[in-house]
């Protein structure tokens, strides 16, 4: 068995996600943790056993290092790629892919002209178990079609700091906009061809011409509809709905932590039947961010090169769909 040597950089949040999932494999060795906050990486090292820290990402694409998981905010993926693929290293990358849709395309001419290195993009709910058995539910026609897709994503920020930081660089509908669109997309085997959103400032000291709340609604080849709610707010409560209606019923999953009973039985996906007027409770056992699953199928790429799930054509639509839609808001503000 082949051991890979890890290099994280970017120690923050997602790259702790990561680091909890495949810390216990016993092909992952970690080499680096990197960070601009050298504090934040020393505490990654005690956590996660890194043998060397440092600030510079370039310091950290060594030869015993095999593969980079890129968890930084979405500006500097672009130059940090580059950086991987010129010394021939294999990469998983957050999203959103980039800061701008340039650099996104940017990003797929590089990933398409690497010889040597696989890249996946970190759109993990195309490795949660709970979403892989809703699209095979939805795609073999549980729930008939067209489809209605009704999401909600808000937060409650207790550290705004964090919040805010994050929409000066991107916005809460590409942030994670970027999933839910690539879910509308892939549980209908649909394409969207129409997109439209609202959003607005609600915290002051958000800059003129971004905002902490919006909206994207879309329509899709096949007549399905769909719509993604997402705000970051001081005063707003968190909330999260992911439900899918059809004319022959609807399917909503309820997350293991916002199930009231039952949260040993993993996620919930609640499932009506019509025109039987039944109900039928499935649980999944799933984690909500597998980035154990993630790295397996970079591995699997690796060694035997199956394509990445999901494709870079498809992160990149995503993502030009999620920007198209921020465009749209933000003139709409003015």
């Amino acid at each position: 068995m082949k051991i890979y040597g890890i290099a994280v950089i970017g120690c923050g949040h997602m790259g702790q996600a990561h680091m909890e999932e495949i810390y216990y494999k016993d092909n992952v060795s970690l080499r680096w943790a990197c960070d601009r906050d050298l504090d934040k990486a020393r505490l990654f090292q005690k956590k996660y056993g890194a043998k060397d820290i440092t600030d510079d990402h370039m310091k950290c694409i060594t030869e015993d290092v095999d593969i980079v998981i890129i968890a930084t905010y979405p500006s500097s993926h672009l130059m940090i790629l580059k950086a991987c693929l010129g010394k021939g290293k294999h990469v998983i990358c957050e999203k959103p892919l980039a800061a701008t849709l340039d650099e996104g395309r940017e990003f797929v001419r590089a990933v398409e002209d690497a010889q040597r290195s696989k890249v996946l993009i970190g759109h993990i709910l195309r490795h949660n178990a709970t979403y892989i058995k809703a699209a095979d539910m939805i795609s073999s026609g549980a729930i008939g079609a067209p489809v209605i897709m009704r999401m909600v994503q808000n937060h409650h920020t207790i550290d705004w700091g964090k919040y805010l930081s994050l929409i000066k660089e991107t916005s809460p509908i590409i942030d994670c906009g970027v999933h839910y669109i690539d879910v509308m997309q892939w549980f209908t085997g649909e394409r969207i061809t129409d997109i439209s959103g609202i959003g607005l400032r609600t915290e002051n000291d958000v800059p003129g011409n971004k905002y902490n709340y919006g909206i994207m609604t879309v329509r899709l080849s096949g007549g399905s509809v769909g719509y993604y709610e997402a705000g970051w707010s001081n005063t707003m409560s968190s909330d999260n709905l992911k439900e899918f209606i059809g004319p022959k019923g609807r399917i909503r999953i309820v997350y293991r932590k916002d199930r009231q009973t039952h949260q040993e039985e993993g996620d919930l996906i609640e499932y009506y039947r019509y025109p039987e007027k039944a109900y039928e409770m499935i649980n999944v056992q799933a984690s909500r961010k597998p980035t154990g699953a993630q790295f397996d199928h970079l591995v699997d790429m690796i060694e035997k090169d199956v394509p990445a799930n999901p494709d870079i054509e498809e992160v990149y639509e995503s993502f030009r769909l999620a920007v198209m839609a921020d465009e749209i808001i933000r003139r709409g503000m003015k």
